[in-house]
C-alpha cells in the first residue's frame, strides 16, 4: 500500500467544518490502496475555528486508524516569527508550521511516503510541502479549503500586507505538484494566479452516505402533536454586529475581495422572521427556526430585540452525527454565506450545503451567484435569495411554509459522496506520484450535469 503523509492541522478529535474534509479523506484512501499518515495539532491553547471535540469524527473504514502524529502549540516560537508577528507580516499558527516541518521530516524518513498533502488552512503549512519537496523531492499537493488570500474575510493591515499574503498564495499554486481547489470558481481564480491549469483539481467537501444511512432524525423532528414548520441551520453563526453593505478598502485595512459580511450571520434570517410576522401571521404562526451549532451574544440580544424568542430555539453545539439527525428531521434547511458585489461569483461553497442537500429536505439558500447557487438551481433543490435581502427572505420563508416544497434526493448527488470525492483524490495523488504531464479529474459539477465540461 503506498504511503502518503497529510499536513491536517484540523483533525479529530477536534470537531468543526475544517476537520470533517480530512477525516472523512483518511477514512476511504485505504479503499484506493493509499495508506495516509497523519501530522496534525496536539495541545492549543485556544482556537476559536474548532472550539470543540467531536469524538464521532474519529474512527476509519472498518475501525482501522491511520498512523497519527501530533505536535502541540510551540508557543512564541522564534525571534525571527516574534519579530514578523510584530509587524503583522504572519500567515497564521506560523510557530506551529515551523515545529511541524522539523517533524515531518522525521516523518518522511521514518515511513518514506510517496507524496505529501497540506490541506490549508492554516495557510503557514504550505511551508511544509514546499520543505519536503526540495529536501526529498517528495511530490507535493496543496490542498485548499478556502480561497486563501482571495477570501474576502481576511484582512490586512496595509497593502504590503496584503501584497505579502498573496506573493506567498501564488508562491504555494506555482510550486506545488497538484493545486486542489474546492470549486470550480475558486479553480479559475487560482489558474489566473499562475496555477497550471493541467495540474489544477476540483475535490469539493461533499457528504457521506454512511452518515445519513442509520441516522435516527426522531429526536429531532416534530411529533406530531404541533404544526410547526421547522427551519434548521447547523454551525457557527458570524456575529451580527458587523455593519450592514459592502466592506472597503482603507489606508490601514485591505483586502482583495469585497464581500457582505452580515450576510453570514443570523441577521437577515431573524429580520425576515419578524417581517413575516407582520405580513402573514398565520404563516408566522407555524414557523420554528431551530439554531445549532454556536449561537454568540449578539444573535441572542438581537433575538430578544425583535422578539422572536418564543418562534427561535437555540440548541447549542451538538456532535456531527446530531447535526446531521437534526437536519433529516427538519422541514427546510437554511444555509447562508455572505454576498458579493455584483458581477462577482462567490469562490466559496458553504461545506454544510452538501450535508443540507443530502439531507433530502427543501433548502433555503440565501446565496450569491456562484457554484453553491448553481448547486441549488440545479438540483431543484430549494429557493436561492440573494444573501441580504430581507424581503425575498420573508416571501421564502412563507412560500415554503405555505406551499412546502421537496428537496433533491440522494440518488442524484453520487458525484459529491465521500467516498466517490476521494476516489477523484486517490486519481490526483496517483498521477502527482507518477508525474504525470496533466491531472484529469472531472469537476463533480460538470459530472452531475449542473455544469458545462470547460
Amino acid at each position: 500500500m503506498t504511503r502518503v503523509l497529510v499536513v491536517a492541522y484540523y483533525y479529530p478529535p477536534r470537531g468543526g467544518a475544517g476537520t470533517q474534509r480530512f477525516a472523512k479523506f483518511c477514512r476511504y484512501l485505504p479503499e484506493f490502496g493509499l495508506q495516509p499518515v497523519v501530522l496534525t495539532s496536539g495541545v492549543v491553547a485556544s482556537d476559536r475555528n474548532a472550539p470543540h471535540d467531536d469524538p464521532t469524527l474519529s474512527g476509519g473504514q472498518d475501525g482501522a486508524q491511520p498512523v497519527v502524529e501530533r505536535v502541540d502549540d510551540p508557543g512564541r516560537g522564534s525571534t525571527k516569527r516574534r519579530l514578523m508577528r510584530s509587524l503583522r507580516f504572519f500567515l497564521d499558527q506560523d510557530e506551529w508550521a515551523d515545529a511541524a516541518a522539523d517533524h515531518a521530516v522525521r516523518l518522511v524518513r521514518q515511513y518514506e511516503p510517496e507524496a505529501v498533502i497540506t490541506t490549508l488552512s492554516p495557510f503557514a503549512c504550505y511551508r511544509i510541502g514546499l520543505r519536503l519537496k526540495r529536501e526529498f523531492d517528495l511530490p507535493w499537493l496543496v490542498d485548499l479549503r478556502d480561497p486563501w488570500s482571495l477570501d474576502g474575510w481576511r484582512r490586512y493591515r496595509s497593502f504590503l500586507h496584503a501584497r505579502s499574503d498573496l506573493g506567498h498564495m501564488r508562491r504555494a499554486l506555482t510550486t506545488a505538484d497538484c493545486v486542489i481547489a474546492n470549486v470550480p470558481e475558486a479553480a479559475r481564480e487560482f489558474e489566473a494566479l499562475g496555477a497550471p491549469r493541467d495540474r489544477t483539481v476540483v475535490i469539493p467537501n461533499g457528504y457521506d452516505e454512511p452518515d445519513f444511512a442509520t441516522v435516527d432524525p426522531s429526536p429531532f423532528a416534530a411529533d406530531g402533536s404541533d404544526d410547526y414548520y421547522r427551519i434548521v441551520h447547523m454551525g457557527t453563526f458570524h456575529p451580527v454586529d458587523a455593519p450592514p453593505g459592502f466592506t472597503t478598502n482603507r489606508l490601514l485595512l485591505q483586502r482583495h475581495r469585497q464581500i457582505a459580511p452580515l450576510g453570514r450571520t443570523g441577521n437577515y434570517l431573524l429580520h425576515a422572521a419578524a417581517r413575516l410576522r407582520t405580513e402573514d401571521t398565520t404563516a408566522f404562526a407555524r414557523l420554528r427556526i431551530e439554531l445549532f451549532g454556536n449561537v454568540d451574544e449578539s444573535h441572542r440580544r438581537l433575538i430578544d430585540e425583535l422578539d422572536l424568542s418564543d418562534t427561535v430555539v437555540l440548541h447549542g453545539y451538538v456532535s456531527h452525527r446530531e447535526t446531521i439527525a437534526a437536519l433529516c428531521g427538519a422541514d427546510a434547511v437554511f444555509v447562508p454565506l455572505h454576498d458579493v458585489p455584483a458581477n462577482e461569483r462567490a469562490l466559496v461553497v458553504p461545506g454544510k450545503l452538501y450535508e443540507a442537500l443530502a439531507s433530502e429536505r427543501p433548502v433555503l439558500a440565501a446565496l450569491p451567484p456562484g457554484d453553491g447557487a448553481d448547486l441549488v438551481r440545479g438540483f431543484h433543490a430549494g429557493i436561492v435569495v440573494p444573501p441580504t435581502d430581507t424581503a425575498a427572505l420573508a416571501r421564502a420563508m412563507r412560500r415554503l411554509i405555505v406551499d412546502g416544497a421537496g428537496g433533491v434526493t440522494r440518488a442524484r448527488l453520487g458525484a459529491f459522496t465521500r467516498r466517490h470525492l476521494t476516489g477523484l483524490l486517490a486519481t490526483a495523488i496517483d498521477a502527482t506520484i507518477r508525474r504525470a504531464s496533466a491531472i484529469a479529474v472531472e469537476s463533480p459539477w460538470v459530472a452531475s450535469g449542473v455544469q458545462k465540461s470547460p
